[in-house]
């Protein structure tokens, strides 16, 4: 057993928002440079928790990508905001600036930039649309622990910004997530809305004498169980970085060739972005070239996968849509993600690219 899970079971104290969970999110702090980082339930509860500090009007609305997992847009609508959905970036798969500068009416409140595969969005291009309209940024930086915007850490550089330690990120306790701000006065009404609603965490620090109902909120705070695995893995972060770098870049590098004849596409990793090398993902020509890739790959024992389709086209979201989104479209239909895990060995790495070489030798012969 894990010592820190070991001592939370022994003291018998498994609610939230104990001395392991304060912890954590005080390593978080002096790590990453967050002002304040409050450990929440799961990235999907950071999203709600920071919609709801937002108290939108009926009507208001967010841009977001469609190309993104559900969470993000149910974290506005259960806030009263309307999604809006946006192009995104033919390259890094990101949000598109330029269509967002498009999508701005009166009613936008808020861009929730998804920072997709742990590669930064643009955020000083989608900060001057923000300060010109007035727009809140929330970051939903649920792949991207770690990973960083011209040196700054994602989830700080908005208003607020939401982490997830969800079963596949690259830090996990199962399910968890966490709340990030550098503002006061959000992190104050956040840490109440976070109890239910309640001053729990003023009693307990001995600032309020009654400990009531003093505002809206739910229940978000992780319990000290979940906090004590996450602690145990970010003490071997740096370990768990170093080695998806490594799987990552013998991707890039061994499948290189292959960009090279115009049979895939690789990603790429702007300049003013430092990765955690969350995913990695190949894009095909066609959508018949990704699922036939798909499927020898799957009957040769490895689990490749397509990831988001996307919310504009979903049977809910239809009823959100704004026009087409052909880019956004296109990269669903051919996107391929492979294998990307720190136990992952070299042996298997290089198996899957033998793999991919073969798939193609074998269409070129038929």
């Amino acid at each position: 057993m894990l010592p820190g899970l070991e001592a939370v079971l022994r003291t018998g104290v498994l609610h939230g928002n104990g001395e392991v969970g304060q912890r954590v999110e005080r390593w978080m702090e002096r790590t990453y440079g967050f002002r304040h980082v409050l450990l929440t339930t799961s990235g999907t509860h950071a999203l709600e928790l920071a919609m709801m500090l937002l108290d939108a009007k009926s009507g208001d609305e967010a841009i977001l990508p469609s190309f993104t997992f559900v969470s993000t847009a149910n974290a506005v609508l259960r806030a009263g905001l309307v999604p809006v959905f946006a192009e995104i970036d033919e390259e890094t798969l990101n949000i598109s600036p330029q269509d967002v500068a498009k999508r701005v009416t009166p009613k936008t409140r808020v861009i929730i930039p998804v920072h997709y595969g742990g590669v930064a969005c643009d955020m000083d291009a989608l900060g001057s649309i923000a300060d010109e309209h007035k727009l809140a940024i929330v970051e939903d930086a649920a792949h991207a622990i770690g990973a960083s915007y011209k040196g700054r850490m994602l989830g700080g550089i908005g208003a607020m910004g939401c982490l997830s330690f969800h079963d596949t990120k690259n830090v996990t306790c199962g399910e968890g997530g966490a709340f990030v701000t550098n503002d006061d006065r959000l992190a104050a009404r956040a840490e109440t809305i976070r109890e239910k609603g309640t001053n729990r965490a003023q009693f307990l620090r001995g600032e309020v004498d009654k400990y009531t109902w003093v505002d809206i909120g739910s229940s978000f705070v992780i319990s000290e169980i979940l906090a004590a695995l996450l602690e145990a893995q970010f003490a071997v972060i740096e370990e768990i970085t170093k080695r998806r770098k490594t799987i990552y870049e013998f991707y890039l590098t061994n499948l290189r060739p292959l960009e090279q004849r115009g049979l895939l596409r690789l990603p790429v990793i702007p300049p003013y972005a430092q990765t955690n090398y969350h995913l990695f993902h190949i894009l095909l020509p066609t959508e018949g070239i990704r699922n036939a890739l798909m499927v020898h790959l799957r009957n040769a024992g490895i689990g490749a996968a397509f990831h988001y389709i996307p919310l504009h086209s979903s049977p809910f979201g239809k009823q959100f849509a704004r026009g087409d989104l052909p880019v956004t479209d296109k990269v669903s239909r051919c996107l391929l993600r492979l294998p990307l895990y720190p136990d992952l060995t070299e042996a298997e790495s290089s198996y899957i690219v033998e793999q991919i070489a073969e798939f193609f030798s074998k269409i070129s012969r038929e």
